[in-house]
């Protein structure tokens, strides 16, 4: 990729001074609340039950530490400022662990017995790339009533005490309408013009895993990084192990308490456990740990996703003192994060050997909602008739008159290039009737 610093109007990131000072007192007040918090989560977590998989490790932890104050991004570069604010954003992911902990295994104490006797049957995983229609194949899949899936506040809050707390508690002051309301007015109104976001729905599971460990600062430490750390199809090498086996864990252990949650344990037909988000890196995993799962995935032109994906993560930064990653950063490290994932993902939804595998091409489920859900429902749920709740055509939706949407030329990509690195990739993407997709 032939970038030049001169496409780009991108700015050195700088937090300003006072929000170091005030971040710095709240680490100061985190150490101190929680630190009386530490002993008992350590008797926790090595005494009676396990580690949760929802805090970062300390192997993570001095990592990203140190990748703070090593790397040498190129341009913009990492300012000193904003080095100092990772650090103290690393920090207080680390000196948070003992709260964050203790609510996990307050589950446990409460629940534990009645979790592990809780199954897990037939789960169906949608594993798609990035702005690859995958958001609005989970609207429709979530409508089914014979699944149960964590919505986004459950991913980012998987704790079933809580769950059964809040409606009793504060959601009788926050309604569902006035929460959405809170949460939509803290979206950039860019970031509203790409996702349709509702706090209570399924939605990007992976998210609220990078979120709960360090990979969302990846974006923050330059293109390098980034495409290590930041990457969907495939784990860190340092993490590789640690992490799997956490998101293994998270979503078994998420799924139980949803099945609890919704109060269907002991049903002759239990719900289905369902979760959408983009774990390529966890598939093979998963299939381990489920091998009755069914996985789909929707396949969209690889150019096109990648000119959505960098706009999306530039009007979505995970860290709003940081503000947007700089756009060279962005292509750079999507641009190899993104041939990862269609290399991984067409090797492993083309085996034909264990789980269920149901492959769904973006251009049919655009133009042919019908004959497209028809073929999820054959191949995913063993229906050969579509149920009446199923939508036959989309809603109208304005997809084309973005706030911000550069063009891969603009963004020193060349898209023709891209799609003949993946040209096996682009041919797979290409339409397919209902019955050729089924032969």
């Amino acid at each position: 990729m032939n970038t030049s610093t001169s496409d780009f109007n991108d700015t050195q990131a700088k937090p300003p001074v006072p929000s170091l000072l005030f971040k710095t007192i709240q680490l100061i007040l985190i150490a101190v609340l929680n630190l009386f918090l530490w002993p008992l989560y350590e008797i926790g977590r090595r005494i009676f039950w396990y580690r949760p998989p929802n805090v970062p490790h300390l192997a993570q932890v001095r990592r990203y530490l140190r990748l703070a104050w090593t790397v040498q991004p190129t341009f913009p570069g990492l300012s000193r400022r904003a080095r100092i604010w990772l650090t103290l954003s690393i920090l207080r992911k680390l000196l948070m662990t003992p709260l964050v902990g203790l609510a996990w295994l307050l589950d446990e104490l409460l629940y534990g017995r009645t979790l592990n006797k809780t199954e897990i049957v037939a789960p169906l995983f949608v594993i798609s790339g990035g702005r690859s229609g995958s958001t609005q194949m989970a609207r429709y899949l979530e409508m089914d009533p014979s699944v149960t899936a964590p919505n986004l506040l459950q991913s980012m809050f998987p704790y079933l005490w809580l769950w059964r707390l809040a409606p009793r508690t504060i959601g009788r002051i926050l309604t569902p309408e006035k929460v959405r309301a809170r949460i939509e007015a803290m979206m950039p109104p860019e970031l509203r013009e790409r996702h349709e976001l509702d706090p209570f729905k399924a939605d990007t599971f992976d998210g609220a895993m990078f979120s709960a460990h360090l990979n969302h600062l990846a974006l923050y430490l330059g293109p390098v990084a980034s495409a290590e750390e930041f990457n969907f199809a495939t784990f860190a090498p340092p993490d590789q192990s640690r992490l799997e086996r956490d998101f293994v864990q998270l979503v078994d252990r998420i799924g139980r308490k949803q099945r609890l949650f919704i109060g269907d344990v002991g049903a002759k037909e239990p719900h289905r456990l369902f979760i959408k988000g983009h774990f390529l890196f966890a598939a093979e995993a998963l299939e381990r740990h489920y091998p009755d799962a069914t996985f789909l995935t929707l396949l969209r032109d690889p150019a096109s996703r990648l000119q959505s994906g960098i706009n999306y993560l530039w009007v979505n930064p995970s860290d709003p003192a940081m503000g947007p990653p700089p756009w060279v950063w962005l292509s750079q490290s999507l641009r190899q994060t993104e041939s990862d994932y269609c290399r991984v993902e067409q090797a492993w939804f083309s085996q034909e050997t264990g789980a269920r595998r149901c492959v769904v091409r973006f251009a049919d489920f655009v133009a042919d909602l019908e004959g497209t859900m028809q073929y999820v429902y054959r191949i995913c749920f063993d229906q050969a008739q579509l149920p009446l709740h199923v939508p036959r055509t989309h809603s109208p939706r304005n997809r084309k008159d973005y706030t911000v949407n550069r063009s891969l030329a603009e963004l020193g990509i060349d898209a023709e290039q891209v799609r003949a690195e993946l040209a096996d990739y682009v041919a797979w993407c290409q339409p397919k009737t209902q019955q050729e997709a089924l032969e």
